[in-house]
Parts: C-alpha cells; sequence; structure tokens
C-alpha cells in the first residue's frame, strides 16, 4: 500500500475514531438524561396519584364522620332499618355519584349496601373489619373487592358494645382516572396484579398495544404496539392494607412521532457526517498525491541503486526543491557517490584478501604435518580450493579458511570432548541413584507410618474377635481398615477402598479414616456417619478421588448388624451352622445384598440406605477389597468372587488366621504374577453375648 494511501486511511480512521469516542460519550450523556427524565416521570405520576387520591381519602373520611355524627344513625341501625339508613346516605351519595356505602354488622357480615348489583361483593375483606372493630377512630386506604374491582375506603365503627355496627364508603377508582389524564396528560389504567386492564381511560388500549405489564416496582418502559407505534410507559404499584401490591397505576405516552423525528434528524447528521468525511479523505488522498511525486521518484533511484545500478541518478529539479522530497533527492545523489567509492574499496580488498589466503594456506599446511594420518588428509583435501571457484575464493576465502581451523581444532580436541561427556554421565547417574535411594527410604518411612495408624490390637471384648491384614501393591496404599468401640458397646468394622494407587491414594485414606472415626464418635447409625463423611470429603476434593467404603456397627449382645455398603465389594458371611460335607469341612456362605449406595466423594448430597443383618454365636464376617478378587495370574485370568467364596466355605477356625489363609492362597493363584492391587481383609467371628 502507497504512503499517500495509508496516511488518508490512518487520517480518516482517526476522524472515525474521534466520531466514536464522541458518539460513545454523547450516548452516555443521552442515557444519563434519559434515567433521570423516567426518575421525574416516576415522580410526576406517584405526586399527580398521591394527590388525587388525598383529597378522595379526605372526602371519604369527611362523609362517614358527616354519616355517622346524625343523631338517626344510631336509632335506624338498631331497629335494622335500612331504609332509614339510606335516607341518611342519599345526600351524600346523590352529591358522589360513584360512590358506594357498605353497612356490616359485629359478625363481620354485610348487612346492607347502596349497590344494586345482584351478586354483591363486600367493599372490604375481614382484615379491615377487625381492625375497624379494635380501633375508634376512621381506617383509610386501598381495598381490592374483587379482580376487576378497586375502591378507596374509609370506614369506622359506630353503636354499642353490644350491637356494634361498620360504614364502609367507597370510590372506585376508575372515577379518578379522567382527573388523572387532565393532571399529567397520557392515557391512565389500572391494572391488576396479572397485568390486566381493570379500568382506563380509553378501554382495551393496554391489550390492543400490548402493553399491560405486571408491576411490583415502579419503573418506566418503552414499548412498541400494533401498526409499529410506540408507547412510553410509567407504572407504580397501588399498595393494600398490609402495604403490599395489589395492583398498578400504568400513564401511557404516545411517542411515535417524537421518535420518528428524532431517527429522522439523527440519520441527516449521519450523513452529513459521512458525506464530509468522503470529501476531506479526497482532499487529503489529492493533496498527498501531489506531494509524494518526487519522492516517488527517488524512492525509483533507491531501487535501481539496490540492484547494483550505479547509472540511476535523481533527478536534477526535484534536487532543487526546498521541501523534504528536495532534501531525500540530494541525500541519495550523496549515497550513489558514496557507492562508487565503495566498490573502488571493494575491488581493494579482495586483491588483499587473495594474498592473505596464500599465506593461510601455507602455514595451515604445515600445521596438518603434526596430525595423524586420517586428520592430515581431511585437512590437506579442505585445503584444496575447488576447481572453476576463482570468484568464490575471492570473496569467501576467508571464511572457508576459518572453517578449516575450526575443524582442525575439532579434531584435536575431539578427544578430550568425549572423556569430559563420560564424566558428565557418571555424575549425572551418581546423582540419580543418590536420589532414587533417598526417595526409596521415604517411601518406607510413609509404609511404616501408614502401617502404624492401622489397629495393633484386638477389640477389648469377649464377644467377637477379629483378624486382618493389608498388603499394599507399592509401598503405600490407598485401601485401610479399622475396628473399634463405638460408645453404646457396639463393635465397628470398616473396610475401605481409595481411587488409584501411591502416595495420593494414601494420603486421601488416612484423611478418610481420620473423619471417619471423628464422626463416629458423635453420630450413631452407619447412614448418618457415611453421609456426613461423603459431605467431609466432597469438600475440598480438587484431585476428584472417590472411596468405597463398607462400615458396620455389631451389637455385641444380640448379634445384629447394622451396616452402610458405599459401592464396595459385597462382604462374605459365614454362618457356623452349615452342613458338612465329603470332607467334613464346610460352611453357609451368604454373599451380602451389594445394595445401590455410590462411593464417597462423589456426590455431596447423596443419600445412603442402611441394611441389616442377624449373625449367630460362631459365624464369621469377612470383609475384604478388591484386590483379592481381581487379583490376576500370568495368563491374566482374576482370582473371582467363586473362587473366593468356595475357599470361604472350606475354611474352619482350627485352620487358623482367615485373613492370612485367604492371603496364602491368593500368592499360590498368582504364582509369581506382580501384584496390581492392595489386599485388605477383616474376618469378624461373633462368639455370642458374654456375662
Amino acid at each position: 500500500m502507497q504512503l499517500k494511501t495509508r496516511v488518508t486511511a490512518l487520517l480518516v480512521a482517526a476522524v472515525l475514531a474521534l466520531w466514536l469516542v464522541a458518539g460513545a460519550v454523547e450516548w452516555q450523556r443521552d442515557e444519563e438524561l434519559t434515567r433521570r427524565y423516567h426518575h421525574v416521570l416516576l415522580q410526576s405520576q406517584s405526586i399527580a396519584w398521591n394527590k388525587l387520591q388525598g383529597e378522595s381519602i379526605a372526602e371519604l373520611q369527611a362523609a362517614v364522620a358527616e354519616v355517622l355524627a346524625q343523631p338517626g344513625v344510631q336509632q335506624a341501625w338498631a331497629k335494622q332499618d335500612y331504609h332509614a339508613l339510606d335516607q341518611l346516605l342519599d345526600p351524600i351519595l346523590d352529591r358522589h355519584p360513584g360512590w358506594r356505602a357498605d353497612w356490616f354488622d359485629a359478625r363481620r357480615t354485610l348487612v346492607h349496601s347502596s349497590s344494586i348489583a345482584l351478586h354483591q361483593q363486600p367493599l372490604i375483606d375481614s382484615g379491615w373489619l377487625t381492625r375497624a372493630l379494635s380501633a375508634g377512630d376512621i381506617q383509610t386506604g386501598l381495598s381490592q373487592s374483587s379482580r376487576e374491582h378497586y375502591h378507596l375506603v374509609a370506614l369506622r365503627r359506630f353503636g354499642s358494645e353490644a350491637a356494634p355496627g361498620m360504614l364502609v364508603l367507597g370510590q372506585d377508582l376508575a372515577d379518578l382516572l379522567p382527573e388523572m389524564t387532565r393532571t399529567i396528560a397520557g392515557e391512565n389504567f389500572v391494572l391488576n396484579l396479572r397485568g390486566r386492564e381493570v379500568a382506563g381511560t380509553t378501554p382495551n388500549l393496554t391489550n390492543s398495544e400490548g402493553l399491560a405489564l405486571t408491576a411490583r416496582h415502579a419503573r418506566v418502559k418503552e414499548l412498541k404496539g400494533s401498526d409499529q407505534r410506540r408507547w412510553l410507559t410509567a407504572t407504580t404499584p397501588l399498595a393494600g392494607s398490609n402495604d403490599r401490591p395489589i395492583g398498578a397505576i400504568l400513564t401511557a405516552w404516545d411517542i411515535t412521532d417524537q421518535q420518528d423525528g428524532d431517527r429522522r434528524m439523527e440519520l441527516l447528521a449521519l450523513g452529513g457526517a459521512l458525506a464530509f468525511l468522503a470529501a476531506s479523505g479526497w482532499a487529503v488522498f489529492a493533496y498527498l498525491r501531489r506531494a509524494l511525486r518526487p519522492l516517488e521518484r527517488s524512492v525509483q533511484v533507491l531501487d535501481r541503486l539496490a540492484s547494483g545500478d550505479l547509472r540511476a541518478m535523481p533527478d536534477e529539479d526535484d534536487q532543487a526543491l526546498p521541501d523534504e522530497a528536495g532534501q531525500i533527492a540530494r541525500s541519495v545523489a550523496a549515497l550513489r557517490n558514496e557507492m562508487f567509492n565503495l566498490q573502488m574499496l571493494r575491488d581493494e580488498r579482495v586483491r588483499i584478501h587473495q594474498q592473505q589466503e596464500r599465506l593461510i594456506r601455507r602455514q595451515l599446511r604445515h600445521l596438518a604435518d603434526t596430525l595423524d594420518e586420517a586428520a592430515r588428509t581431511e585437512v590437506l583435501a579442505a585445503l584444496e580450493p575447488p576447481a572453476g571457484a576463482e570468484q568464490m575464493r575471492a570473496d569467501n576465502s576467508l571464511v572457508q579458511l576459518a572453517g578449516i581451523l575450526g575443524r582442525m581444532s575439532d579434531l584435536v580436541t575431539t578427544q578430550q570432548h568425549r572423556l569430559v561427556s563420560l564424566l558428565h554421565k557418571l555424575r549425572e547417574a551418581m546423582a540419580q541413584q543418590a536420589t532414587l535411594i533417598s526417595l526409596q527410604q521415604e517411601l518406607e518411612i510413609a509404609r511404616t507410618m501408614q502401617l502404624s495408624i492401622l489397629p495393633r490390637s484386638a477389640p477389648e471384648t469377649r464377644a467377637a474377635t477379629v483378624s486382618a491384614l493389608m498388603e499394599p501393591a507399592k509401598e503405600v496404599g490407598g485401601d485401610f481398615y479399622d475396628y473399634f468401640l463405638m460408645q453404646d458397646g457396639r463393635l465397628a468394622l470398616v473396610v475401605a477402598d481409595v481411587s488409584g494407587k501411591g502416595i495420593p491414594a494414601a494420603f486421601f485414606m488416612a484423611v478418610s479414616r481420620t473423619l471417619l472415626k471423628n464422626i463416629a464418635q458423635f453420630l450413631q447409625e452407619p447412614a448418618g456417619i457415611i453421609e456426613r463423611l461423603n459431605k467431609q470429603l466432597c469438600a475440598e476434593n480438587e484431585q476428584m478421588m472417590f472411596v468405597t467404603v463398607f462400615l458396620g456397627l455389631l451389637d455385641l449382645q444380640t448379634g445384629r448388624l447394622d451396616y452402610v455398603n458405599a459401592g464396595h465389594n459385597p462382604p462374605l458371611l459365614l454362618r457356623a451352622d452349615g452342613a458338612d460335607g465329603p470332607d467334613g469341612r464346610h460352611n453357609t456362605v451368604e454373599i451380602m445384598p451389594r445394595g445401590q449406595n455410590m462411593a464417597l466423594a462423589v456426590l455431596d448430597d447423596a443419600v445412603f440406605k442402611q441394611g441389616r443383618m442377624q449373625m449367630h454365636a460362631g459365624d464369621t464376617l469377612l470383609l475384604y477389597t478388591d484386590g483379592v478378587t481381581e487379583a490376576a495370574d500370568p495368563q491374566g485370568a482374576f482370582f473371582g468372587e467363586a473362587r473366593l467364596t468356595e475357599l470361604a466355605a472350606q475354611y474352619q477356625p482350627s485352620d487358623g488366621d482367615l485373613p492370612q489363609a485367604l492371603l496364602e492362597a491368593v500368592r499360590h493363584f498368582e504364582a509369581g504374577a506382580n501384584q496390581t492391587d492392595d489386599i485388605t481383609c477383616v474376618a469378624t467371628r461373633f462368639l455370642g453375648a458374654m456375662s
């Protein structure tokens, strides 16, 4: 892109940016003015409505006081002479044709009304009546007698304590809307809480124009109606006796013509601005095109000089110009003269380089004689100039000789570099070995610490015996088991398997075991303990680990086992009353239900279901992790639940420790294959209640 085009584009972009900034400032100013205008509209609407409402309530109060001050009211009420009451009210209702009067007795029942409607709806609800019975002054406010009727009301209790009554005078809000229109112009409507028009100066306008809005707060909004007409609406909520919104006053102004005029002025201003910008851009472009022609000719001369054509010369008229273009032309002419001088110096340097090359080659040949045969042959071959390369020798001779000299240095120092490299590798190997030994020691310490937190002694009870073991697949593992006596004397049995292996699983295991044991000090049911543990593990689980857990609480007096299986392998229950097999050794093995509970640390709001089993004297409960059933032989076959069940069925207490026997069976099955997962099992034999 040429310079004049870039300058023109830059100038146009700067002007556009300035206009955009000015437009943004103006838009922000318009928004602020609009916000203030809307605020003034809401204030005007609220002031006008409050004034009308206050005047009407004052008239209603005066009318109630006037009626009840007449001596005939008490006598007519005592006789239930409603005709006489109507006669007392007629002068006031004649002055105010839109008013209505309701009479209520002490039971809050509407006994008479000036309305002649077939189905009477009281002006007020029971809340108004309750407050009026307990108060001695006049109660006023806004009442919604039905979905379609809103009234300003004034009521007062009268009569004796034995037969009190209440007079309610009400004025329909629809009667105030014409006066509201004369005060602030526009169309005015009463809306219920659903936004449906109840009354208005132009009936059904809100429905036909789509202006109806549910409003619980005062607001101003622009809406588009039918036939592309635009309306500005202001909505003020109407509060009932309990200060809660029961409807709204909506004022609407037709602003279509005003907005159309504003839009025409904006389009006209935008068109004028674009025309000015285009004219200015063209003028700047024409001026730059004329002013930069001498500069373009100087650039053409520079291009020819750069390609080696020293015959190019700036125009003399351009050099005579007094401005920057003339200065550039004169500088180009001076540059051409300097290039002539440089060409002469270059030729002289070529001759000097050739002399230096011959001298250096002779010295390098003498040095090559001190090298071994192979290196000397390589260097001498490199010193021989290639045939037909005279020009290349003139330009790059010193560079080539420097390369040959560097190669000779490489040949001399190659053996030294090899020796240094071997020393570095030896040093790195020794450092890695020291790091490995240190890491192995730390892992062994971690293994010792992990095994130390597991229970070491049997529970202090004669009602049950517990034996357990854990064999981590690595130095540290993610399995753990525990057993301890609860505060109520039950024996807690725990086995768990953390996802993954190694250090992360070991840390998560330690946290899980500590939290479970702490929670068990305060909660007594397995489901509650597991749910609390799940919430705490989910709280800060950035590594997205999870743990399967089986928690059982064994009542040592009754043998009842309450448990929760949170995604863990189903335990085996070895019944002591099994029938003898062919070899006289056989147990009845029950596989406990798997359940539908998920693992812990997956969902913090998970609900866990609790199960119950009954153990009898001599029964054995075997808990284990998937490291037992998923142990594999060299061919990849798994130990499996079937083989585990068969082994448990053949076990007798006289055989010794059940977990150790199970571990020996797994090792025999693996036949030397690597252990892929932690192996953990806990065997609890219930001996019956002990006195």
